[in-house]
């Protein structure tokens, strides 16, 4: 059969544009199909990145609005500060960069179609436009968000938490009030946990000239979502709501096919979503050079069943991970306010917060709670009977 692309990509966000990138540079012929005339818009995510960036794609300096080195973690009635030495992370302009990645694809050679696509056979390699036309392809890769028509075509279920955040604008006298702290505020990310957003929670993520992304991400509808951020700013703050926005984050399904037949999934579409935090962006990135090379290979050895060690590679990766993840958040979710507090009181007694400054990692969570584990902080909580009992059952400590 003879096919229009070597290589069709449904969704031209930064998940697209880089695995994009990654083809054209192996002398593929790559097409992708986005429906939206404006990328990056609207803004659907927190747009912080961990440090590692860097390992996994380019980050323009005009792109990064600031740098953060630590952590406010919040309960009800305690804080956690959390510190590193070195810039942790960075707060960047999403759609700027979401359009950067693009234009450098483009300019790499990559074709773009604005056409929505309504239907993929992903046996044959066939994307369907709501125009009724349709093009063919070798591969055809799935890089079209948390509603991914490739996903749904593959028989994926499909589950999402969503998501809203507001642009405000705060004085930092009101910042200092609410972290209890003297200093800095501005390179400082805001972690608030409780039990009305678990197992979300709502972050405090500063940009520049006093404005803070403030969001949320959990199980409840975008409308009470929008209650509970403006109850909390009203809590907390002397403010000014310059925008909003709303989404949704995918919840990783471990049962769900990355590759079938001739298709396959990278970023939001295959719900590579750390179940922590809701990010996702380097993982995908990362998942961009796995998949790369085996779409390659592929294509130029005429063997479609290649595709399959992009999914074994990904879950030898990142499957202890997303376990370890999950954990947390059970753990968490069964929590309430009373809870939280006692949990941060325990850590902050035993000077847990040079431990998680020192270990604590965005994108690989699972190192800090190996450390917890072997410093067996579960067992601090030895003398709340309920509260040890649900740690060590979710953990599977004996």
């Amino acid at each position: 059969m003879n096919y229009d692309y070597d290589a069709v990509i449904v969704g031209a966000g930064p998940v697209g544009s880089t695995i994009a990138f990654y083809l054209t540079q192996n002398d593929l012929n790559v097409v992708m199909l986005e429906k939206k005339t404006r990328i990056g818009y609207p803004l659907q995510c927190a747009g912080i990145l961990s440090k590692h960036i860097f390992e996994y794609n380019e980050l323009p300096e005009e792109i990064i609005l600031n740098t953060v080195n630590g952590a406010f973690l919040h309960s009800k009635n305690n804080i956690l500060n959390v510190r590193k030495d070195e810039n942790a992370a960075y707060i960047i302009d999403r759609i700027a960069y979401d359009q950067f990645l693009l234009n450098r694809a483009i300019q790499n050679g990559v074709e773009l179609i604005n056409k929505k696509v309504v239907d993929v056979d992903v046996e044959k390699g066939i994307a369907y436009f709501s125009d009724k036309q349709s093009i063919t392809s070798r591969v055809i890769i799935g890089c079209d968000g948390y509603k991914s028509i490739v996903s749904k075509s593959m028989g994926n279920k499909q589950k999402n938490f969503n998501a809203s955040q507001m642009l405000v604008e705060i004085n930092d006298k009101n910042l200092n009030n609410f972290t209890k702290s003297n200093g800095k505020t501005d390179d400082y990310v805001g972690v608030y946990l409780s039990e009305d957003t678990l197992p979300g929670f709502i972050w405090v993520i500063p940009l520049q000239d006093n404005k803070y992304r403030v969001g949320l991400f959990s199980e409840d509808s975008h409308i009470k979502q929008g209650t509970i951020i403006t109850n909390f700013l009203n809590e907390n703050f002397e403010y000014e709501i310059i925008e909003k926005y709303k989404g949704f984050i995918p919840v990783f399904n471990k049962e769900n096919h990355l590759v079938k037949n001739r298709a396959i999934l990278i970023g939001d579409s295959a719900s590579q979503i750390k179940p922590t935090s809701g990010g996702g962006l380097i993982m995908a990135f990362d998942s961009c050079k796995i998949a790369g090379g085996y779409i390659t290979d592929a294509i130029k050895k005429d063997n479609i069943q290649l595709l399959k060690g992009y999914q074994k590679e990904f879950n030898k990766r990142y499957s202890k991970e997303f376990n370890y993840q999950f954990k947390v958040q059970n753990v968490l979710n069964s929590m309430d306010d009373d809870d939280l507090d006692y949990f941060f009181e325990i850590l902050k007694e035993n000077d847990y917060e040079k431990i998680i400054s020192e270990y604590g990692d965005m994108d690989n969570q699972s190192e800090i709670i190996k450390e917890f584990l072997k410093r067996g902080l579960a067992f601090k909580f030895i003398s709340n009977v309920s509260f040890f009992k649900k740690v060590v059952n979710i953990f599977g400590i004996r």
